[in-house]
């Protein structure tokens, strides 16, 4: 790791950064403080911890944080800590790790950085970031005007709020590491391969049980086997994230030589690994709209290699993920004729749910038409069914979210906020007509908002922009896609 890269564009910690054994030591020991600081449980620990992260963010180059920052985004494990700190947490066996480690390394490390007067964010921040912004900030008056009536119980109320705190907070984060991304584009590309291999090898082995799977949805009890997940805890989540990695890997192995391109073909194939073991129709919905993007883009290359390996894993991959993938095609052209769907008849039980849920939704919608449920009042907490059809029986079952981004937040935040979400994710998909011209842009444009028009293929079967890690991580590499602005610098 290169000391250029380590101090580009930051004279600030070049007195500390003289060398990478240096930045290697001080990486280490402020991933170490960060994730004392989170489970310290005497209180003056972790106030001195948090003190010496202050302290050493003073001292660290603002290159060195954003760096470490990614790092940590893709490298802390969704590991279920067992606490809830009294919020409801319905997925998981109470919140895990990355909710506590990434804010405690994170915030302490900015206010040193801050009381030496660095900037943090780019005086215009990226186009997707500001409107998330704007959308957050409509979730919070919906929020305020569902809360004198809602008959929430204070956990309930703690739990909205926390969410909203949670995702406001990665999406600042987000727009921090975004800052200074495009001039420091190869050693992000750098933490970005290594995170990549990291995942990789942990959802491989997690295919192979030889370590546990984070996900809920890897139950094997449940009848799914397992289904790895990386280093996160949703498997849906890792398996458009592994889509939109294989896109990108395979797009820059063919400006390699040797053995470099040698490492990003096996990256790329452990990608396509993880993409089948997630089992994740998510993520090969993903995969197949990326894929359909290159090929408009006349991008003939990567996508023919996305056809070659798609073909391979029919082949050798388990035949668990297809035959997922066609009880669902089948249950979703039975739903389309009114015919019974359920897994008694030979259709996909999580199928009929999802459409059962967005049938939900529909309801929903039509009896809260304006201002919507309440940010996070499905998603979140569940709120009653209102006259469940016949695809889901069980009339106790509560609403809780359509599965289904842009119904959710019509659900939830009326009109007004699907109409901000709309416009927000459109922000970063104006610079796929100018693709071409953004040959300088940082490891190419093309194949990241290919990933990204994946992910927004992705949201019609999961609410992925409000998992706050993959929306900071959005921010980010959106950011690099699009040409800067002369007024974005830092």
């Amino acid at each position: 790791m290169s000391v250029a890269w380590l101090t580009a564009g930051d004279e600030g910690g070049l007195a500390l950064c003289r060398g990478s054994m240096f930045t290697a030591g001080a990486i280490a020991a402020a991933l170490a403080l960060g994730a004392l600081g989170a489970i310290a449980a005497p209180y003056e620990l972790g106030a001195v911890l948090v003190i010496a992260l202050v302290l050493l963010g003073t001292r660290l180059s603002l290159t060195v944080i954003r760096g470490l920052l990614l790092a940590a985004l893709l490298l802390v494990p969704d590991v279920p800590s067992g606490e809830s700190w009294g919020f409801m947490v319905h997925w998981s066996q109470g919140l895990t790790w990355s909710n506590f480690v990434i804010p405690a390394l994170a915030l302490p490390l900015l206010l040193g950085v801050a009381l030496t007067g660095r900037r943090l964010t780019p005086r215009r921040w990226p186009g997707l970031a500001r409107g998330c912004l704007m959308l957050l900030g409509w979730c919070l008056v919906s929020l305020l005007i569902a809360s004198p009536d809602s008959g929430l119980s204070p956990s309930a109320r703690a739990t909205l709020w926390a969410h909203w705190v949670k995702l406001a907070l990665f999406l600042w984060l987000g727009v921090v590491v975004a800052g200074g991304c495009r001039a420091e584009a190869r050693g992000l590309r750098r933490v970005l391969w290594a995170a990549l291999a990291v995942n990789a090898v942990v959802g491989l082995a997690q295919a192979v049980r030889w370590l546990p799977v984070f996900s809920p949805l890897g139950d094997s009890v449940a009848g799914l086997g397992v289904r790895a997940s990386g280093l996160f805890y949703d498997a849906n989540m890792y398996g458009v994230l592994s889509a939109w990695a294989l896109l990108w890997l395979l797009h820059q192995e063919a400006g390699q030589h040797g053995a470099r391109r040698m490492g990003y073909w096996l990256l790329a194939l452990a990608a396509a690994g993880n993409l089948a073991s997630a089992a994740s129709r998510a993520g090969f919905l993903a995969l197949a709209a990326g894929t359909v993007l290159l090929l408009w883009c006349r991008e003939w290359r990567t996508a023919t290699w996305v056809g070659l390996i798609i073909a391979a894993l029919v082949v050798l991959a388990p035949a668990r993920g297809w035959q997922r993938m066609l009880s669902a095609a089948q249950t979703v052209r039975a739903d389309v004729d009114g015919a019974a769907h359920d897994s008694l008849t030979g259709g996909d039980a999580t199928t009929s749910e999802r459409l059962a849920s967005m049938s939900q939704a529909w309801r929903q919608i039509r009896q809260h038409p304006f201002w919507g449920l309440g940010f996070g009042r499905a998603l979140y907490l569940g709120v009653p069914a209102i006259e469940p059809g016949p695809v889901r029986p069980m009339e106790t079952s509560p609403f809780e979210g359509a599965q289904d981004m842009p119904l959710t937040v019509l659900a939830e935040t009326g009109p007004v906020g699907l109409l901000l979400f709309l416009a927000a994710v459109a922000s970063s998909l104006r610079g796929l007509a100018r693709h071409r011209a953004m040959g300088t842009a940082s490891f190419d444009a093309l194949p990241l908002l290919a990933g990204y028009a994946g992910l927004l293929a992705a949201c019609f079967t999961i609410e992925a922009l409000w998992n706050a890690r993959l929306l900071m991580l959005v921010v980010v590499l959106t950011t690099l896609a699009v040409p800067p602005a002369p007024e974005a610098a830092v």
